[in-house]
């Protein structure tokens, strides 16, 4: 195929998706989040005074074995339709959640498929090291990522 990915083209790509999900759910951008609270509130027993700072830990809340079991396993098919429908609302938030989320979300998942399928499309990629998750005020690797990249041999089909 020699035009470009577009974003028509991602809404085919249905297990790539999946894969893109499953991506930021392990290694959300965001790993902390903070809200104010604008009221007392009683959160599981507790009441949270006015003013106190909340702090929602993504990368706990996308582990969550009840939610998603074996989290540690990277499994695109979580995020099938048949099985994304027994994922509660903001079970999954890697761009935050609600009235203060990402404005620039569907814009970043729409440029993270393009370009994850342009690359996949003319290369194939090897891992080349195993990496640990670091957390900080983004979610980062414990050392450089090291990656082989080959470009595909597109072979003619003869007819």
């Amino acid at each position: 195929m020699e035009r470009p990915v577009t974003e028509r083209d991602l809404k085919d790509l249905q297990y790539m998706n999946c894969v893109l999900k499953e991506s930021g759910r392990i290694y959300s951008t965001v790993p902390v989040l903070g809200r104010n609270i604008p009221e007392d509130t009683k959160i599981c027993g507790y009441t949270m005074p006015k003013d106190a700072t909340c702090c929602i830990l993504t990368y706990l809340l996308h582990r969550d074995e009840e939610i998603f079991p074996d989290p540690e396993k990277f499994d695109p098919d979580r995020f099938s339709a048949e099985n994304r429908v027994n994922i509660p609302e903001f079970a999954y938030i890697p761009f935050s959640g609600g009235a203060r989320n990402c404005i620039g979300y569907m814009f970043a998942e729409i440029e993270i498929g393009v370009i994850i399928c342009s690359i996949l499309r003319n290369f194939t990629v090897e891992s080349l090291n195993k990496v640990s998750p670091v957390m900080g005020v983004t979610l980062h690797s414990s050392e450089p990522i090291r990656i082989n990249i080959r470009e595909r041999v597109v072979q003619e089909v003869l007819t």
